[in-house]
């Protein structure tokens, strides 16, 4: 027969009845009575409005949920180009100045085509540059107008020579188109036929002009003469 487990007064311990108390121990509640029922919840309370459950609005309409209306999305505006500077902005675009350049570009093309010249070479490359810019009036405004619209520097550039102390090109030229076109006539045409005559013109009213002086002349050393004769 094996060994078998005693107390410390010598009575046997029953291994089989050892087990059977702590596997009942285990399987009892915490507190060593009955298993306690879990409470039960609260009864809900009717809603003081059965028509609306979650309330009234402001108008007296009934809100479909609990809560009140969610808020209304604020518009965030972008953020604006500071140009690299702090508080600052970049300037906005200018006007336009599309229409100034062209006005500028057809003065340009009168001046290089109206200027007489000596030199029968340089006169050739000025009337072509003058035909170059009038072929391309459109485009150069319209480009020089756009680079002056985002560039700082190009736009003083533009402003200076379409409103400032160039942009007396283009007055200047229709004032001055007639004398210079006549001009050119004049020493291209013959001397001969309206030439001759047109000097012969000239010279008769410079005639008259010079009588007429000559004769104001006269006139006023006759009145510086009278008064010493009276006095005499």
């Amino acid at each position: 027969m094996g060994e078998q487990l005693a107390t410390a007064d010598g009575n046997p311990i029953d291994l089989d009845a050892s087990d059977q108390a702590f596997a009942a121990a285990m399987a009892a509640p915490a507190s060593g009575g009955p298993a306690e029922a879990e409470a039960p919840a609260p009864p809900r309370r009717p809603p003081a409005d059965p028509e609306a459950p979650y309330g009234r609005t402001k108008d007296g309409q009934p809100k479909r949920g609990p809560g009140g209306r969610p808020p209304k999305p604020r518009e965030i505006e972008p953020p604006k180009d500071t140009g690299g500077k702090p508080g600052g902005g970049q300037k906005p675009a200018g006007p336009g100045y599309t229409q100034q350049l062209a006005e500028f570009c057809e003065g340009l093309w009168m001046l290089g085509a109206a200027i007489p010249i000596p030199h029968d070479a340089l006169r050739i490359r000025v009337r072509c540059q003058a035909a170059v810019i009038e072929q391309n009036t459109g485009g150069i405004a319209k480009g020089v107008g756009i680079m002056a619209e985002h560039n700082g520097t190009v736009r003083a550039g533009v402003e200076k020579i379409t409103t400032g102390s160039a942009g007396w090109v283009l007055p200047a030229m229709f004032a001055l188109a007639p004398f210079v076109v006549q001009t050119a006539a004049v020493w291209r045409a013959p001397v001969e036929g309206d030439m001759r005559d047109l000097a012969g013109q000239v010279e008769a009213k410079w005639a008259e002009v010079l009588d007429t002086m000559k004769a104001e002349f006269a006139g006023e050393d006759q009145e510086q003469e009278q008064p010493g004769a009276q006095a005499a």
